[in-house]
């Protein structure tokens, strides 16, 4: 564990402002003011990690355990055909979990579908790579989104968020 002043401290520290689904004394959940999708959270240990290898065992368990209910207070708020789990820790050298809800059509959608076609599993037929690759460049991602959809995103997650906690506590 180490100090640091990169974002997630900040907000970690409340020295900035962030839309908070749930917090408590080590770990942090809040919406991406830049979400690939709606309804998109990070999750955070509130203490300064670089990687998830670095924190404690049993921070670890606590960590994923809340990232599992925050999925189903995803799943219940915005029905998301899954859920993508990116760790982070470049870009903001600060541990984070980046939980991407998709649903079948929208840009991370295709790009895993492009993923997958590259990769042969399943196996594609010839020029599905090239479909895929093209409705990816097709793809625009949300450069933002208005403080307003973010502050309705946060109510409706924390109530699911409660409702799921109240069912399956940490």
């Amino acid at each position: 564990m180490g100090v640091s002043d990169d974002v997630f401290c900040r907000i970690a520290r409340h020295d900035e402002k962030a839309y908070v689904i749930y917090e408590d004394e080590d770990v942090m959940a809040i919406l991406d003011l830049y979400p690939a999708s709606r309804g998109q959270v990070l999750v955070l240990p509130k203490a300064h990690f670089t990687w998830f290898y670095e924190m404690p065992d049993k921070l670890v368990g606590h960590f994923y355990e809340l990232v599992n209910r925050i999925g189903l207070a995803i799943t219940k708020t915005f029905e998301p055909k899954s859920i993508i789990l990116l760790a982070r820790g470049l870009r903001v050298p600060h541990y984070h979990l980046i939980m991407i809800p998709t649903h079948g059509d929208d840009v991370m959608s295709r790009l895993f579908g492009f993923v997958d076609a590259v990769q042969g599993f399943p196996p594609v037929p010839d020029g599905v790579v090239e479909e895929r690759l093209e409705a990816l460049r097709a793809s625009t991602f949300n450069r933002g989104t208005a403080s307003r959809d973010l502050e309705e995103g946060k109510a409706r997650l924390e109530l699911a968020l409660k409702e799921v906690l109240t069912a399956r506590p940490l």
